[in-house]
């Protein structure tokens, strides 16, 4: 750590920075040892630094799976990494389980595709580049239990280019707040203290965050107002806060400064490794969801797509099945997105016991909101990119491109095309589209991102496209003001009425600190304890980071 570095962090944190309250100035003098890579390693071992809270069954003297394989059934809706973790639980466990997805393949915003992108062949084209984060616990549990770690590998930097500010570079460095942000400080050619000391209002809430009362305090606040409420300065808000916002998904204006804050707490404030993640090394397809479903059918699941429930039928304050279907069920859970699982609450049908219950769920679910529109572009070019490119560039102030992804530099597919062909794959993520680009054909999409394109890697205006693959989507969960406060939990269907339905997703409440991948196996795995507590069974443990700041 360099001096400046421990300087400025321990001004941000002012006298008290002793972290966690331990002093050692009156210690005995230590034998010599050899300097760790970080003299945080002295006060606290990596390990106990992630302040990782485990979570223990509420039933532990329960059986671990039921007495007879079978004898209880259950019918998860939606195969994305909600439902297929709600099954996963449920069939170890020896229930009989269905799911079912619309969809023609598993996944959800993991979805992998076979797609010719008009090259005369097929790629597996996922939904989009994704990351996982070291405060994925329930996620790095299934990877384990699914033994696809050889198919990760680290990501330890992100670039950013800006049009108003010099490139910047954020690498991970497992250090606790605010000793990462001193490093960012220190190395970054747009910041300095000034702009630090100038925003210190933020730090009460980043340092001393808590996840109880989050959203009756801040879901009501703008992002954009809660910034300049504590006269963050304009460097450090561009620099530093508008880009983690952009890549939500959602408009900046719009952003609700209680999500932000969880967001930063999550990936960067809570414990030292926050920044800390990963990519894959192959698709989504072949890292994940592959193994995961092969797994699911090896216990017996029916993993069926396209398969669209069209509704559940209700009877005496249950979901038996679904309309128009003779099979029933014990248990259901819903594991759809937004726009999913309102279309399921539409198309169900209840007896006269059941409808109040079905409609007190619309009502909870009928306020949820998704993100605009966004589009995902994979383009294959003839001409390699400049040597050294980074692998993924975030580019918070070329709208609507926010991100720029170099395949040919992440996944061995498209390695392998570009070593032979001598070109490049490289994926466009256009995030908060207008009706205009959200509706223009497939063919016209590069055309229209193509100046603003060059202007992150001009060697592509030498560039032919080849081939390319467009999708667009209208199914991410919105972060608006307000929509944390109404979001029902994994229990909201059983608080309406219905007691053996269970809800899981990416937009469902959560008290543990979780969001987007994560918050969707978390709540996948709760909807199916639910299941496993009520028949007796010893629920999963879990774990999550520390729901408070490092302060607190």
């Amino acid at each position: 750590m360099r001096r400046r570095e421990l300087l400025g962090a321990m001004g941000v944190l002012g006298a008290a920075a002793a972290i966690g309250g331990t002093s050692t100035a009156c210690a005995p003098p230590a034998p010599p040892l050899p300097a760790p890579a970080d003299p945080l390693d002295f006060l606290f071992p990596p390990d106990a630094r992630r302040r990782i809270v485990n979570v223990r069954p509420r039933n532990p003297s329960a059986p671990p799976v039921l007495a007879r394989r079978g004898e209880r059934s259950a019918l998860v809706v939606g195969g994305g990494i909600a439902g297929l973790s709600s099954a996963l639980e449920l069939a170890e466990r020896g229930y009989s389980v269905v799911v079912r997805e619309a969809d023609e393949v598993l996944g959800g915003r993991l979805a992998t595709r076979d797609l010719d992108p008009g090259l005369g062949r097929t790629f597996r084209v996922e939904h989009g580049l994704h990351m996982w984060f070291d405060n994925y616990r329930t996620f790095a549990d299934i990877r384990h239990r699914l033994g696809v770690n050889d198919r990760f590998r680290p990501y330890q930097e992100v670039d950013f280019i800006f049009r108003n500010y010099l490139p910047e570079r954020l690498e991970s460095t497992p250090k606790l707040f605010p000793f990462n942000l001193a490093g960012i400080i220190d190395r970054s050619p747009n910041l300095d203290w000034p702009d630090v000391f100038g925003s210190l209002g933020i730090f009460g809430d980043l340092l001393a965050f808590t996840m109880r009362g989050l959203y009756d305090r801040l879901d009501d606040v703008t992002f954009l107002e809660w910034i300049e409420r504590n006269r963050v300065s304009p460097a450090f808000r561009d620099v530093v806060f508008l880009p983690a916002a952009h890549v939500t998904l959602n408009r900046v204006a719009d952003l609700s400064a209680a999500e932000m804050l969880l967001f930063q707490h999550l990936y960067f404030t809570s414990q030292p490794f926050a920044f800390d993640r990963e990519v894959t090394t192959v698709d989504h397809a072949t890292a994940v969801i592959d193994p995961w479903a092969d797994r699911l059918r090896s216990l017996g699941v029916q993993v069926r797509t396209s398969a669209p429930v069209p509704g559940l039928r209700l009877e005496s304050g249950r979901a038996v099945g679904v309309v128009g279907e003779p099979d029933r069920y014990d248990w259901v859970v819903l594991a759809t997105d937004v726009g999913g699982t309102q279309a399921v609450l539409r198309g169900s049908t209840a007896d006269t016991a059941s409808a109040p219950a079905l409609a007190a769920l619309r009502t909870a679910v009928g306020p949820m909101e998704v993100a605009p529109p966004y589009r995902i572009l994979r383009a294959w070019f003839d001409h390699p990119l400049a040597p050294g490119r980074p692998d993924v560039i975030e580019t918070p102030q070329h709208d609507p491109v926010a991100l720029i992804c170099l395949f040919h530099q992440l996944e061995d597919e498209s390695r392998e095309w570009a070593e032979r062909s001598g070109g490049s794959v490289v994926e466009f993520h256009l995030y908060s589209l207008d009706d205009d680009l959200a509706t223009v054909d497939d063919d016209a999409v590069w055309p229209r991102i193509r100046p603003t394109v060059l202007e992150v890697v001009p060697e592509l205006a030498d560039a032919r496209l080849l081939g390319s693959t467009v999708g667009t989507y209208r199914n991410f969960t919105s972060f608006a003001v307000g929509q944390g406060r109404q979001r029902p939990d994994h229990n909201g269907a059983r608080d309406a009425g219905l007691v053996n339905v269970g809800l899981a997703g990416d937009w469902i409440d959560c008290a543990a600190p979780s969001a987007l991948m994560e918050r969707a196996v978390l709540t996948g795995r709760l909807a199916a304890n639910e299941c496993l507590v009520a028949d007796n069974v010893r629920e999963a443990g879990w774990s999550h980071v520390s729901p408070v700041g490092p302060t607190r």
